[in-house]
């Protein structure tokens, strides 16, 4: 099925800001009077335009290095930082899929979902006098499946979405400022080595992509 002007609109528009993620039931518009799409054909139309919408920084699916960050806006960015797994936030909702699965540095965008600081679950899960991290990576987890919208099969999952599974969650204790990219993107050695400094509990973690696998990996 293909979408009309107006709904292909939006979704290249959804597509084109995935540095910012979902957090929101993401529904596309259709003309006045049109049946609505499937859930099926959703999920179709989504897929063929995110591989319409490739970019340099996406991670080709056969690139094996261990290591990638996905970049989140807060307050999301600071629930999956939370190392505790009964109350932190473990999926994350994405319009597009990957085959690549790793390690995942949590990257917090310098936008804030002003929206989403006032979601009283939100607010529930965040300490009073806690700061929103802007322009770090502000946690380490690994990446290990993702799924088709399956219903709510955590408190955090999205209808219309991919779920990406997030396992083995660490806080960094500093958060170390970088700027974030669309899609995945590749850690400089620089980056992982400025991690590594101000958290050496993560040291053991994060291994040098280029080391372990050659700079042309």
């Amino acid at each position: 099925m293909t979408l009309s002007p107006v709904a292909d609109n939006t979704l290249l528009a959804r597509l084109s800001r995935e540095a910012i993620p979902t957090g929101t039931y993401f529904r596309t518009r259709a003309p006045a009077g049109a049946r609505p799409l499937t859930s099926q054909q959703q999920h179709h139309n989504l897929q063929l335009l995110a591989m319409a919408s490739s970019r340099p920084q996406t991670a080709p699916d056969h690139d094996r290095t261990p290591i990638r960050c996905l970049t989140i806006r807060p307050p999301w960015s600071d629930l999956i930082a939370i190392e505790d797994d009964r109350v932190a936030k473990r999926i994350e909702n994405r319009v597009w899929n990957t085959r690549w699965r790793g390690t995942l540095l949590i990257h917090a965008g310098a936008e804030v979902d002003l929206r989403a600081t006032a979601l009283p679950y939100v607010r529930a899960r965040l300490d009073d006098d806690h700061e929103l991290v802007r322009g770090a990576v502000v946690a380490v987890a690994d990446l290990t499946g993702i799924h088709d919208d399956d219903g709510p099969c955590t408190f955090w999952s999205d209808p219309g979405c991919f779920h990406w599974e997030l396992a083995r969650v660490q806080r960094l204790k500093t958060p170390v400022p970088a700027r974030g990219a669309q899609r995945l993107w590749r850690p400089t050695p620089k980056l992982l080595r400025q991690i590594t400094d101000a958290n050496p509990h993560l040291s053991g973690r994060l291994t040098d992509p280029y080391t372990a696998q050659g700079a042309g990996a």
